[in-house]
C-alpha cells in the first residue's frame, strides 16, 4: 500500500456517488429516449407511406402562401401528424371491414396471396403469428401462466398456448411458450406434462409485464403457487 495514499480520500468517496448519479440518470432518461425514438419512428413510417398523398391534397386545397416562409415548418410537422391519424383511421377501417362477411373474405384473399409468394410467405407467416399472439386483446393464443422447473430447480415463467393429450396414455401435455425478456416476441416452446408445471394466479397481462420489465415489476410478495 502506498503510504501517501489516504484510504478515506475525497476522490475515492466521490467515485461511487458519481457512478450512482450516472445510473440514476440513465434509468430515468433511457425510457424517455426510447419513447421519443419510437414516436419518431412511427411518424417517419406514417409520413413515408401517406405523406406524399397528404402533401398533394394540401397543395391542391390550401393557398400557396401556406407552404412558404414561416408557415413551411409548421406544415411539415402537420404532415407527419396527419399521416399518423390517417394511418390509425385506416387500421380502424380495415378492422371494421373485417367484422363483416365480405370484408373477411377479402382479407382472406389477401392473406392467401401473401402466403403463396415464395420467400415472402415465411416472413408474412411469422409476423402474422406474432401479431395474433400479442396484438389482439381478445386472442386466445395464451391460455394461462405456469411455472416450469427449468433450468434445474429454478422457476421459469411460461405461457400455455395449447393443451394436448399423449397418445396411448391420455396424459395431458402442455405446449408452453417461454418468452425472453425484455422482448417477449422471442423465446422457445417446451412440451411439458401438466403435472411437471406449477399453476399460478398470475394473469397473462401481468405475466407479460414481468417478462418485459425483466422482473422489475414483480410484486412485493411472490404470487401464490397453486401446486
Amino acid at each position: 500500500m502506498n503510504p501517501n495514499e489516504n484510504p478515506g480520500s475525497p476522490n475515492k468517496d466521490k467515485e461511487p456517488k458519481l457512478r450512482a448519479f450516472f445510473m440514476r440518470g440513465l434509468f430515468f432518461l433511457f425510457p424517455i429516449a426510447v419513447t421519443i425514438w419510437l414516436l419518431r419512428f412511427v411518424l417517419d413510417l406514417a409520413d413515408g407511406w401517406l405523406g406524399g398523398g397528404i402533401r398533394l391534397v394540401a397543395h391542391w386545397l390550401l393557398p400557396a402562401t401556406w407552404f412558404t416562409g414561416e408557415y413551411a415548418g409548421w406544415m411539415e410537422a402537420t404532415y407527419g401528424l396527419l399521416s399518423v391519424f390517417l394511418l390509425c383511421f385506416i387500421f380502424m377501417a380495415v378492422g371494421a371491414l373485417a367484422s363483416f362477411r365480405i370484408g373477411k373474405q377479402g382479407l382472406r384473399l389477401v392473406d392467401h396471396v401473401f402466403i403463396h409468394i415464395p420467400g415472402v410467405n415465411a416472413i408474412y407467416r411469422s409476423v402474422r403469428k406474432m401479431m395474433e399472439a400479442f396484438g389482439d386483446g381478445n386472442a386466445t393464443s395464451f391460455q394461462r401462466c405456469v411455472f416450469l422447473r427449468f433450468p434445474g430447480h429454478h422457476l421459469t415463467l411460461g405461457l400455455v398456448t395449447k393443451e394436448l393429450k399423449e397418445s396411448g396414455t391420455g396424459r395431458k401435455i402442455l405446449a408452453v411458450f417461454v418468452p425472453h425478456g425484455p422482448n417477449p416476441t422471442g423465446g422457445f416452446t417446451q412440451y411439458v406434462p401438466e403435472e411437471e408445471t406449477i399453476a399460478t394466479d398470475i394473469s397473462i397481462e401481468d405475466g407479460l409485464k414481468l417478462v418485459v420489465s425483466m422482473g422489475v415489476l414483480s410484486p412485493g410478495e411472490f404470487p401464490r403457487l397453486n401446486k
